[in-house]
Formats: C-alpha cells, structure tokens, sequence
C-alpha cells in the first residue's frame, strides 16, 4: 500500500467550498489518487512550490484577491505546463466549446460521479510522459 501511495498521481483540488473540495478529494482518494486541497489559489501556488503535481482541478469563482482564471492564466504565462481540469459552477459555454490552451477538461458542478473520474483518468493519461 505504501508503494501505491509512492507512486500515485497527485492531484491538486482548488475550491473554495470545504464541501465540495472534501467531497472530491474522497472520491479521487478511492480512485487511489494522492488529492491535496487547496481552499485557494494562493494555497494552490504553495502546493506546487513545494512537490510535483500531475493535476489541477480547478474552480474558476473564489473570493478572495487571486480566482481561479487568474490562476489558470499565471500557470501559464511562467511556462508551467501543468493538467489543468476545470471544475465549476460557473461554466459557460465558451469556456466549454473553446477553452483556454491551458486547459485539459471542463466540467459542470454538479458533478456525475462516473463522468468526473473518467475525465481525470483521461486526462492523466493524455499528458502522462
């Protein structure tokens, strides 16, 4: 067990709604995914100084200085070629049909189970080296 914990794919979720973000950590723990939160962006960046990270799955509207299409954006203007998976409430349909190049997925909340860790799954084998 201690070898798969090793070996997992980190998992970065930024929300800030403690439900939500605890709900999806659990389902990607069970999924054997190593999830860190991150009830921020600014928590985010801190994460990513400190480890390696496979994924970011991403809420677009936090309060606070920094949201999450700023963050988005910041990964990509310093060269960071992180999955980003776009998890929100606040969906439209242009962020759906043309997401930014920094984007690997989009998804609505609620969330389908089944749809949601299918699309981790794919999008971790797509940018998996």
């Amino acid at each position: 067990m201690n070898l798969m914990r090793e070996t997992a794919k980190k998992i970065i979720v930024v929300d800030d709604d403690a439900y939500v973000r605890a709900l999806v950590i659990k389902l990607l723990q069970r999924k054997g995914f190593a999830a860190l939160p991150a009830a921020d962006a600014w928590q985010a960046m801190d994460l990513l100084q400190q480890q390696d990270v496979d994924l970011i799955i991403l809420d677009l509207r936090m309060p606070g200085p920094v949201a999450g299409e700023q963050l988005l954006f910041a990964l990509r203007d310093q060269g960071n070629d992180i999955a980003v998976s776009v998890l929100s409430g606040w969906v439209d349909e242009e962020i759906s049909d043309n997401p930014p190049d920094c984007v690997h997925a989009v998804r609505k909340k609620p969330i389908d189970i089944d749809t949601f860790t299918n699309t981790v799954e794919q999008v971790l084998a797509e940018t998996s080296v």
